[in-house]
């Protein structure tokens, strides 16, 4: 099995992907928290459950890559209302 790192960078955001094991299913929960220089900071949990950790991993990161381009695809968060 190959090993995922748990965290990535991409553009200019710090990605943890860190599953919760959920030990009475037998299943991974993927989580991620999204972190900019700045100080923003985003806490994104139940993204799906995987059979396999690295599964949960990957998820994880490229739910917040997908999170990243849609909200902040400019640099700056677009005003709604």
């Amino acid at each position: 099995m190959k090993r995922i790192a748990r965290v990535a960078t991409y553009k200019g955001w710090t990605i943890d992907a860190a599953p919760i094991i959920v030990a009475k299913q037998r299943l991974f929960q993927s989580c991620a928290v999204i972190e900019r220089e700045s100080g923003e900071r985003f806490v994104f949990v139940d993204l799906g459950n995987r059979v396999f950790r690295s599964q949960a991993h990957e998820r994880g990161i490229e739910w917040a890559k997908h999170w990243i381009d849609n909200n902040y695809t400019y640099g700056v968060a677009r005003r709604r209302g």
